[in-house]
């Protein structure tokens, strides 16, 4: 059982830095190089479906890391699940103004703001790609000093 969540956790957090990672390093210098009015109807519905998986991983991620530590009273492992909710406050203050102008339905795709919007998210989306690879070497180092 401890086993089985352990390997959960590792690959529903892998997947979640996966999400992360693609969006930073794949589809931001994707939007860069698109046209501005394709960078825009490209970005929509990206954000649309990874915002939503990125927040269920975390959750599912949260609720076994809990259920780990409660069944082997090691703490750490539900420690280390709410490093990952600093991303909440830090996207509410630094990315969802942001998120908002981009996803409001009458966003010009062709203005210089647009543009720069997108090439801001890409930086800002850096920060939880780093915050999340970091929460998930954590919890592959838990899980080789759990072994």
């Amino acid at each position: 059982m401890n086993e089985l969540l352990i390997v959960s956790i590792l690959l529903l957090m892998g997947a979640q830095f996966g999400i992360a990672l693609t969006a930073t390093v794949i589809v931001h210098p994707i939007l860069l190089m698109a046209k501005k009015t394709t960078a825009i109807e490209v970005f929509k519905p990206f954000f649309d479906k990874t915002h939503i998986w990125v927040l269920i991983l975390s959750i599912i991620v949260t609720l076994l890391a809990l259920a780990y530590s409660i069944v082997t009273e090691n703490w750490w492992w539900f420690g280390t699940s709410m490093l990952m909710h600093l991303n909440g406050p830090y996207t509410i203050v630094y990315m969802m103004p942001l998120n908002r102008r981009l996803m409001d339905l009458d966003v010009d795709p062709t203005s210089d703001q647009t543009a720069n919007d997108i090439k801001k998210w890409g930086t800002l989306h850096l920060v939880r790609t780093l915050l999340n690879g970091v929460i998930f070497l954590a919890f592959i180092v838990l899980a080789v000093c759990t072994m």
